[in-house]
């Protein structure tokens, strides 16, 4: 496979996005959103949810409002969706094909890994370790822990940083255009994850789409062994 930047050096650390990519979350948060909207009398589709994919709840509460007209607040919504997402992620959270593979080949070279995700820290705990992915991270960023979402590059930045490393060394794997614009405001690398399809939505701007995890070539990527080949040159 051709290098992801020919005129750069190989990224030396890997920061994912969870939903989509990692974890099959996606279902989980639209099943849960669904069911909600129910019990206020709306009905909720898979195409009007794949459009709030990557996005931050400060940016979907506006079109659900616009779509729904509620008969409840912001705060009344998520009391009720909180409970109801941790529930499915709780009892119906699975990896996504290929991703302990995936990690476990990038930890084996050296490579160091993080997470940098909207979903909030209570239910990224609950999927990492229900699917025994932690072990591989080093770091990992919710979106309750950063003042901007996705778009902006504040979450991306942050793991960067927690890392110890520069951003146009890092090469982000995501699977949602928010997620691709954030990356690439962040100044990093981008991988665009269309696992089974993705979300269906248009990725504009990652340097490689890939439509398996599988796919990842470990020579985008600086390791140890590369080091060592490059030190005999």
């Amino acid at each position: 496979m051709p290098p992801l930047t020919p005129h750069q050096p190989p990224a030396r650390a890997v920061i994912f996005d969870m939903d989509g990519v990692l974890v099959d979350g996606e279902p989980l948060h639209f099943a849960a959103a669904r069911d909600v909207l129910a019990g206020f009398g709306a009905e909720l589709t898979w195409e009007t949810y794949t459009a709030w994919i990557g996005e931050t709840f400060d940016t979907i509460w506006p079109d659900i409002q616009r779509r729904f007209a509620l008969p409840v607040d912001r705060g009344e919504y998520e009391r009720a969706f909180g409970p109801r997402v941790q529930e499915q992620y709780e009892r119906h959270a699975v990896a996504m094909p290929g991703a302990h593979d995936l990690l476990g080949r990038l930890r084996d070279a050296g490579v160091p890994l993080g997470l940098a995700t909207s979903t909030k820290r209570p239910r990224v705990d609950i999927a990492l370790a229900r699917l025994d992915l932690a072990r591989f991270l080093t770091v990992t960023v919710s979106g309750d822990e950063v003042s901007r979402g996705k778009p902006d590059p504040e979450i991306y930045l942050t793991a960067a940083g927690r890392q110890g490393v520069a951003p146009d060394r890092c090469l982000v794997l995501e699977d949602s255009p928010a997620g691709v614009a954030s990356a690439r405001a962040a100044g990093m690398r981008a991988i665009g994850v269309r696992i089974n399809g993705g979300s269906g939505r248009p990725l504009d701007g990652p340097d490689r789409i890939i439509e398996s995890l599988a796919d990842f070539d470990l020579g985008w990527v600086e390791t140890p062994q590369h080091e060592g080949a490059q030190a005999h040159v």
